[in-house]
């Protein structure tokens, strides 16, 4: 085995052979005297016609004291390469690089591959597992496949990719890539300068974006996803808890389940969503929707353009309506009102929570106004017009005066004397006239009137100032009979009669 070589010129084959010290070249002598140039090609020649040779140039060696195999590449001062199989022939060149792995290669100054088939190219570039490539100055590949390319970028996972100066993986299957991107998370994904990941399967892309849960996905310049599962797009947007969603520039979503979507809209509460421009949900289940929309009360809603529902399960619906009060739901605000159209009839009965509508409204009215009489009707604003009511004593426009009417001109109870009584005003006694003729007989309760009493006074005894007078009609004398026996004593004063 030759130790001691030089590169002449093969003219049967048209190329550069690495032949003995003592072997004469015939032409092309020039370029005898580069060296490392014709190591370069003499390695191309090797490779391209399927020889093998071990090169030593520089003081570069075999990583055994003596080698075991040919076909090894060590070029450089006091570089080294591994000679262990002919398959896995390693190559080393530059200055103090190492290729110490089967079948590797490093090039370039203090370059390392310690790993099977692995590559470090560039200067201290260092490729430590088996079949990863490290290719930039201080570039560092140590799992298994992994690529780390870019000066100073460190791919630490199996299979995982570190792509851009100082970018970095430190899980599996990991992907990194921009200027001191960190993906640390398995299957994990780092993309835009200074971005980072740092649990399983994160997603991290655009400048200085961060996606630091579990699942979490963060996309826009500074975006952050913390939370788990959580989803942060749009620049400096935020969602910090799990499930969150935060969607726009500056929006955030800072509890569990929150939604906040619309440039620096704010979800602040257990499952809030905020939709819209500038719309904050701070209350637990609240929702704002809509530009500058506020739902700070728990379980309330504000629907439209700077509606706000302050308050517990209050709903402020349309643009700048408020709630002041819990469970109400508001249309318009203190200066605004609004009508609600279009509604349906509700259910009128004792248990019934249903809205009524004008038309029901309506019917009640005129219901009422029919009952009432007196000319009442139902105005366009549901109002019924004042009544007339004309009694004999005059005419009234209201319910209570005519009662007063008919009570100052009836007969009352009088509960002392235990009767009616016929006073009215300051007449402490009235006549009462246009009296019906009541039944006369033993059994009559009923009143009798004038007449009656005229003709029994007709038909009776009267005194006349000194005696009963028998007179009658034009007769000034009259027959009294049927009178019954008289006592005849000294004392009697019984009347008698003809028998």
């Amino acid at each position: 085995m030759n130790k001691i070589f030089k590169v002449i010129w093969n003219p049967a084959t048209g190329s550069y052979t690495v032949a003995s010290e003592t072997a004469k070249s015939r032409g092309k002598k020039s370029g005898r005297s580069k060296l490392l140039i014709s190591a370069l090609v003499a390695g191309g020649l090797l490779s391209s016609f399927g020889a093998y040779a071990e090169v030593s140039l520089d003081g570069g060696t075999s990583a055994e004291t003596t080698p075991l195999t040919n076909g090894w590449i060590a070029i450089g001062h006091d570089s080294i390469a591994s000679s262990v199989v002919q398959s896995g022939a390693a190559a080393a060149i530059g200055y103090q690089a190492r290729a110490l792995g089967e079948g590797s290669t490093a090039l370039g100054y203090q370059s390392l591959a310690t790993g099977d088939r692995a590559m470090a190219l560039g200067q201290m570039s260092k490729s430590s597992g088996n079949r990863a490539a490290a290719l930039g100055s201080g570039a560092n590949a140590a799992g298994d496949h992994s690529l780390a390319l870019g000066g100073a970028t460190n791919a630490q996972g199996e299979y995982s990719v570190a792509i851009g100066r100082a970018a970095t993986t430190d899980s599996n299957y990991a992907l990194s890539m921009g200027y001191m991107a960190k993906a640390n998370g398995l299957y994990s994904l780092a993309m835009g300068a200074g971005s980072a990941t740092s649990n399983d399967n994160a997603i991290a892309i655009g400048n200085k974006t961060q996606a630091l849960g579990v699942n979490s996905t963060a996309l826009g310049n500074a975006s952050q996803a913390s939370g788990e599962s959580s989803i942060a797009l749009g620049s400096t947007s935020e969602a910090s808890e799990q499930n969150a969603i935060a969607l726009g520039q500056g929006s955030i979503a800072s509890k569990v389940n929150s939604i906040a979507l619309g440039s620096n809209s704010l979800s602040s509460g257990e499952n809030a969503i905020a939709l819209g421009e500038g719309s904050a949900a701070g209350g637990s289940n609240s929702l704002a929707f809509g530009s500058q929309s506020r739902a700070n009360g728990n379980d309330s809603v504000a629907i439209g353009v700077g509606a706000a529902a302050a308050t517990d399960n209050s709903v402020a619906i349309g643009a700048g309506s408020t709630t002041d009060a819990s469970n109400t739901v508001s249309v318009g605000n203190s200066t605004t009102k609004r009508k609600i159209a279009n509604m349906a009839a509700g259910a009128i009965s004792s248990t019934s929570t249903d809205a009524i509508n004008g038309s029901q409204l309506y019917t009640i009215s005129d219901s009422v106004a029919k009952r009432l009489g007196g000319g009442a009707t139902v105005g366009n604003d549901g109002s019924i017009s004042a009544v007339s009511y004309a009694l004999k004593s005059g005419i009234y426009n209201n319910v209570g005066d005519a009662l007063s009417g008919i009570d100052n001109n009836t007969l009352q109870w009088n509960k002392t004397a235990g009767a009616f009584s016929a006073n009215h005003g300051a007449n402490a006694t009235n006549k009462i006239t246009n009296v019906a003729k009541g039944t006369v007989s033993a059994t009559s309760t009923d009143v009798v009137n004038g007449s009656q009493l005229y003709d029994l006074q007709q038909d009776a005894l009267l005194w006349n100032g000194t005696a009963f007078s028998a007179a009658h009609g034009t007769e000034a004398t009259s027959k009294i009979t049927n009178v019954t026996a008289g006592n005849l004593t000294a004392g009697s004063t019984d009347a008698v009669n003809g028998s």
